[in-house]
């Protein structure tokens, strides 16, 4: 496959074999437990932070990656390591490159978990119906009855002081109904990273060492500790003062608004450009000139950055042709994925099977590798003691952790087959976004209405599934309503920070699984030690803890009162994306010059591209005229410039956000 990116980064790629990094790991120094420790304390203030801008406020730097938060973070302990080299007594950094990496890695692990599209939408919707079912909507009598209560939140004075607020949640009839419902959840959340680590830790070394794919996201991190000439490059900071200079231009004239907005954001254009029919059933589409998403896009794979913009235009195309048609107001009454043409969300789900069965055939041999390795007698095929973990803990904890996650379910009244299904289907699609992260660093997976139940009501449809298991559904809906903070790709982001810091993979194992625990736990203290004060169905908040549970329960209600049937259309609408990925895989196999991959297209009708198009089109054209008009030397000199982009934007819009903590207003987003 043509990759620049890999060619240009070519010091953050692995450039030895597998026996020569093993042994790199092995003369690695442990990290210390300063790491550790300053992990946590990160951890826990970056998780207060985002309760801040995601729930008080709608800055959602979750929605995207790396996370701005993590990077001022990173940002900010490089400043104090530089000062401390300078002016303590000892004249050397608190923290080497690598403990700096852990440190980042444990942030963006206990930022994924306390996101506004992860656990705070479990908190959210652990008190709903005790709330507001009855109101009139007969969820009482669907399913209420047969939601898990135990693994909820019922108490009445308890729910009623989380709506109102006023209180504080470490008063005692506050905080004992949740007791037991955060030690459920915190034990799901711990098994379901545990289950990512392992089937993270059989991946790496064919991802990372064999495919040297190019980890986009992570490169800027990577480059940020390299060393001092990274801050020394003058391209840099004419990014930073570009992109930093346009966002703190835009936090005056928000405060101000007699100045004008540079127009960076998204702005609608669809109802200007294409008023009449057909064009006007294009959908939403917007411009946008995020300079973060520049930058990410110039450091992708050139032909994959190429796919995604045009992928996401001829969706748009077959919006129209559908319009064009006469379609666009079929309604079939199935569940499941959409239920009108063109049965978007079903291609999407069938490409990524797809490109999950590519993967998988083209590991065939180095799986067959590792299961000898891990059960096979004689002589090893492969070292495994540098390894994360050894390989045969990996797939033995890959096979605990599907069966434990399914017991968990269970408990929540999922049927046995139901629940086993649920999990393998979780993680093909989070091995897929996964593969997007580590292959083309797209910064947004949203994957709605592609989560693992959408296949399951379209084959069987809500009543042969049965009225226990619709209604745990909705316990897993803060999982798998998007994915934009999943924590499997940050997994194996870290195992490649590691690589490049020389660092033990176990090591950062550990700060892995440390991140998980507290970052478990902290995400329901730092959201419940808030909303208790400010009031969940107040407007000391945003709206989305009362909108958010509300469509899951409204969904669950449709299930148990309509007559909701199984969903062929988008079934047959999965099987055409599935063949039609696989015909480009195959195409991609046998001409190196062709330029579409499959996983473009499964992610052309996502939330992502409707807000990034214009970026991605921009950073990939930019690519382009560099590399043909000075080649790779006068790319790599390029570099530096668009990485400053990045990191002025997130600089300079995270200090917009503290502003407005401190101050009590709401301040400029430079996302979404």
């Amino acid at each position: 496959m043509n990759n620049a990116v890999s060619q240009s980064i070519a010091a953050a790629q692995p450039t030895s074999d597998y026996e020569e990094q093993a042994q790199s790991a092995v003369a690695a120094a442990r990290l210390r437990p300063r790491a550790y420790a300053l992990g946590l304390v990160c951890l826990l203030l970056n998780q207060f932070w985002l309760i801040e801008v995601e729930l008080v406020r709608w800055s959602l730097f979750t929605n995207v990656v790396p996370f701005c938060n993590a990077i001022f973070t990173l940002a900010a302990l490089l400043l104090l390591n530089g000062l401390a080299a300078r002016f303590l007594p000892a004249r050397r950094p608190l923290l080497t490159r690598a403990e700096l990496l852990c440190v980042f890695l444990m942030t963006c692990i206990g930022s994924a978990l306390g996101a506004q599209q992860m656990m705070q939408l479990l908190v959210a919707a652990l008190v709903y119906p005790a709330r507001y079912a009855g109101n009139g909507n007969h969820w009482k009598e669907t399913f209420v009855p047969y939601l898990p209560h135990w693994a909820m939140v019922t108490d009445p004075t308890s729910v009623s002081n989380f709506y109102v607020g006023n209180s504080s949640f470490y008063r005692p009839e506050n905080f004992r109904p949740w007791l037991i419902p955060i030690l459920f959840w915190c034990s799901f959340t711990l098994v379901l990273l545990w289950t990512m680590l392992c089937v993270n830790t059989l991946l790496r070394r064919r991802w990372t060492a064999s495919e040297r794919l190019s980890y986009p996201t992570v490169f800027l991190p990577i480059e940020m500790t390299s060393g001092p000439a990274f801050w020394q490059n003058r391209l840099l900071w004419l990014g930073f003062a570009f992109a930093g200079g346009v966002t703190l231009w835009n936090g005056f004239a928000y405060l101000f608004p007699s100045l004008p907005m540079v127009p960076i954001r998204r702005q609608q254009i669809q109802d200007a450009l294409f008023p009449n029919p057909p064009w006007n059933g294009i959908g939403s589409l917007q411009t946008s000139f995020y300079f973060f998403a520049i930058g990410i896009a110039f450091l992708m794979p050139q032909d994959l950055s190429f796919s995604l913009w045009c992928f996401y235009l001829l969706y748009k195309l077959e919006l129209v042709f559908v319009t064009a048609m006469g379609w666009g107001d079929i309604a079939t009454s199935g569940a499941g994925f959409g239920n009108q043409p063109p049965y978007d969300s079903g291609q999407a789900f069938g490409a990524y099977v797809a490109v999950f069965v590519m993967t998988l055939w083209a590991m065939r041999a180095y799986l067959k590798d590792v299961w000898r390795t891990a059960f096979g007698r004689g002589p090893k095929p492969l070292d495994d003691s540098a390894e994360p973990m050894r390989y045969r803990m990996a797939l033995l904890g890959s096979l605990f952790g599907v069966l434990v996650l399914s017991a968990f379910c269970m408990a929540l009244g999922m049927t046995a087959w139901v629940a086993v299904a649920f999990f393998l289907l979780y993680f093909v699609l989070a091995v897929m976004i996964t593969r997007i992260r580590a292959e083309f660093g797209f910064p947004v997976h949203d994957l709605h209405n592609v989560g693992p139940m959408n296949p399951l009501l379209a084959a069987f449809g809500p009543r042969a599934l049965g009225p226990r298991t619709l209604a745990a559904f909705s316990q897993t809906f803060w999982f798998n309503r998007t994915y934009f903070p999943n924590p499997m790709p940050h997994q194996l982001e870290g195992m490649k920070l590691a690589d490049v810091s020389g660092a033990r993979q176990r090591d950062f194992v550990k700060a892995m699984l440390l991140a998980g625990l507290v970052g478990a736990v902290g995400a329901f203290w730092t959201y419940l030690h808030t909303i208790y004060q400010r009031g969940a169905g107040t407007a000391h908040v945003e709206f989305w803890p009362l909108t958010f549970p509300l469509d899951n329960y409204k969904r669950v209600h449709s299930w148990f009162t309509l007559q909701t049937t199984p969903n062929p259309q988008s079934l047959q609408a999965a099987v055409g994306g599935f063949v039609f990925a696989l015909m480009l895989g195959g195409l991609r196999q046998r001409f190196a010059w062709f330029p579409f991959h499959p996983l473009a297209y499964a992610v052309a009708n996502s939330w992502g591209m409707t807000q990034l198009w214009m970026p991605i089109l921009i950073g990939s054209l930019c690519k382009i005229v560099i590399l043909r008009s000075g080649g790779l030397s006068l790319y790599r000199r390029a570099v530096p410039f668009f990485l400053g982009l990045i990191l002025g934007e997130m600089i300079v819009g995270g200090l917009w956000t503290l502003y407005g903590i401190q101050a009590g207003v709401r301040a400029y987003d430079f996302w979404p």
